[in-house]
């Protein structure tokens, strides 16, 4: 039954040897690396995944779930960038990969985020690592002509990713909160939604990534208002093609696996748990 799920979930899905291209060191815990595959891989929707397992001969360390941060906008994928915070044994070994070091990766995994419905305005909610999928939502959005406000929120300036690059973008109005006050408003991201007046929620649409207890403020939030919402869930992941049920999450249709039928959900169908 498991070589079957397997099966079934690896049609439109790859498994390669890329190579790092270039790495960037971003504050103290922060990385982005750039990979290079030796052949394409089917074109991406933001809110993707990839596993990527660590290819230097030491010790074996499951693989681990990345969202695609940025990535060749195009219908064959040739690279694109991961960013991580250190924070165990597999991610600070990935840390101190050089340039030219080889990881194995799967790609691409889940689904991603569904497209805006026309005439709409775009509400970007993102907590701390949270920025990573939304920052491919951004790019894939930047050349049209909706209108994008991003709140950014973190425990601190320095858990702040990426600014630089979303100021370029244009037309899109950025609110930062961080919890300490080291920059924008001090609290969490979620106070920024008490800055939304009643005519911005009136044809919007909410796409979110962050901790559980932001994403269920912010479903709260949505429902209150009638807004559709999107969110990107994180969850921990063995194999990341269903198989092994760690990443099951309650939804009003019963449980489902991130991995699979996510990451990306409907806001209103998660069932939020008490202590969540």
């Amino acid at each position: 039954m498991i070589d079957h799920v397997i099966k079934k979930a690896m049609d439109n899905v790859v498994f390669l040897k890329g190579e790092i291209r270039e790495r960037k060191k971003i504050g103290v815990l922060y990385h982005r690396l750039k990979i290079f595959l030796p052949q394409p891989i089917n074109s991406i929707t933001p809110g993707q995944f990839t596993m990527v397992m660590l290819d230097d001969g030491g010790e074996t360390v499951l693989p681990r779930p990345f969202s695609f941060h940025n990535f060749e906008a195009d219908n064959k994928v040739y690279w694109f960038d991961i960013i991580f915070k250190v924070v165990g044994i597999g991610t600070e070994r990935m840390a101190k990969l050089p340039v030219g070091s080889s990881v194995k990766i799967l790609a691409p995994l889940g689904n991603g985020f569904p497209e805006p419905p026309p005439h709409s305005k775009i509400l970007l909610i993102a907590g701390g690592m949270g920025i990573a999928p939304l920052f491919a939502l951004i790019m894939s959005l930047k050349t049209s002509t909706i209108p994008l406000w991003l709140l950014y929120g973190a425990k601190s300036q320095s858990d702040l990713i990426c600014l630089a690059e979303l100021f370029k973008v244009e037309g899109i109005t950025i609110k930062i909160a961080t919890e300490d006050g080291t920059k924008g408003r001090k609290g969490l991201v979620t106070d920024l939604l008490e800055e939304q007046s009643d005519e911005d929620t009136g044809q919007i649409v909410i796409y979110a990534c962050g901790p559980e207890p932001m994403l269920k403020t912010v479903t709260e939030f949505a429902a209150s208002n009638k807004i559709p919402c999107w969110l990107s869930l994180e969850k921990r992941m063995a194999c990341g093609l269903g198989a092994c049920l760690g990443c099951a999450v309650k939804t009003k249709s019963g449980y489902q696996r991130v991995c699979k039928e996510g990451p990306i959900f409907e806001a209103q169908e998660i069932v939020w748990e008490e202590d969540g």
